[in-house]
């Protein structure tokens, strides 16, 4: 199990949900108010147990695909499960008569799926009865998000996002006839929204890493946004929290990243289990390690990936007949370097994210 941070401070505490209310708050599409289609948000939440890791994401989207007719929302959760035997989920999506999402809240309701923010803490329910799967926790933020607006890329409007990197996570994971049950287990949370469509240029790559030690004050969230081919980089960085608070972050020109192999796994699970049929194969862009290094005004920083295992998420694009694929990568990590004169050694499990086409 990793550890995460010990709880805020009280002040820090009321000073963290006005921050969380105030950013994380579900922003909703458009397009019922006349704009042009193309709108997606979601909120994304990775969980490490013991003996599993959880992932939950929670989305609506605006359906563009010609079987769909008229653009409409669309409302799904996508949950991935990693055990000692490997992967398992779902893709589960909602008519509009079972959805309830509040703008200018931290709340949504998509059947007897939840999540809520309500007194400093997320709550989130996740039924999944053909899997057997359920998921009741809750979530307290141990650090303070930070966001990033207005981020552009090639061939259409910006994205936008706010990434929560450190929570503790409490409750029950059950799993077929196993009950794995989490007590602080600590978690990651992010929030992305904006107008973009699936199969246009751009690519990114996204990852975290919690550290292995309960006393370790170190958390740190990687992001790049590309061009397709990956020839051209849009923006990124290297956020670096120390504590509840962002300590440090590297940007641009201040950050080199290099991938090393191949990542050959025997099998990669997809989802959902249909769209492999369309992407069969285990064939995937993904490195067997990536490494971060960073140098800039007096600091330092080196952060290594090494990649265990792959599962896949499968979209298809919004203006053609291809796919956008999503591959969610296992990973450890270290992370080392000087920041502001402080030495740096850290180690841990951590989450990356590839778009691929």
């Amino acid at each position: 199990m990793i550890p995460a941070s010990e709880p805020l401070r009280p002040v820090a505490r009321e000073v963290l949900d006005r921050t969380i209310e105030r950013g994380d708050y579900w922003r909703g599409s458009p397009l019922r108010l006349g704009e042009a289609p193309g709108y997606k948000e979601w909120l994304h939440f990775c969980i490490y147990g013991e003996d599993i890791d959880v992932l939950v994401n929670f989305s609506i989207v605006d359906e563009l695909a010609s079987h769909a007719g008229s653009p409409r929302e669309f409302a799904r959760i996508v949950c991935l499960i990693h055990t000692k035997t490997g992967w398992t989920g779902d893709v589960i999506g909602f008519p509009s008569d079972q959805v309830t999402a509040r703008r200018g809240a931290i709340s949504l309701e998509f059947g007897e799926n939840r999540v809520h923010f309500h007194d400093g803490v997320f709550s989130i329910r996740a039924m999944l009865p053909e899997r057997d799967i359920a998921i009741e926790l809750m979530l307290t933020p141990a650090t303070i998000p930070s966001p990033a607006n207005n981020i552009g890329v090639e061939d259409g409007p910006p994205i936008h996002w706010i990434v929560l990197p450190r929570l503790l996570a409490t409750g029950v994971v059950r799993l077929g006839g196993t009950v794995h049950r989490l007590d602080r287990a600590p978690a990651y949370h992010d929030h992305n929204w904006g107008h973009f469509r699936w199969g246009k240029n751009f690519a990114w790559e996204w990852g975290y890493g919690l550290p292995e030690r309960a006393s370790e004050a170190w958390s740190t969230v990687f992001v790049r946004l590309s061009d397709r081919g990956h020839n051209q980089t849009f923006m990124q960085a290297l956020f670096v929290w120390k504590g509840e608070r962002q300590h440090r972050v590297f940007r641009d020109e201040e950050l080199s990243v290099t991938h090393h192999g191949l990542l050959r796994p025997a099998k990669a699970f997809k989802l959902p289990r249909v769209m492999g049929l369309v992407h069969p194969g285990s064939a995937a862009d993904i490195p067997a390690r990536m490494v971060l290094e960073a140098e800039g005004r007096g600091d330092r920083a080196r952060m290594e990936f090494v990649f265990e295992d792959v599962a896949q998420v499968i979209i298809p694009n919004d203006d053609d007949l291809g796919v956008t694929v999503i591959n969610e990568v296992n990973a450890t990590y270290t992370f080392g370097g000087v920041i502001r004169g402080e030495a740096i050694e850290v180690t841990g499990r951590a989450v990356v994210e590839f778009l691929s086409h």
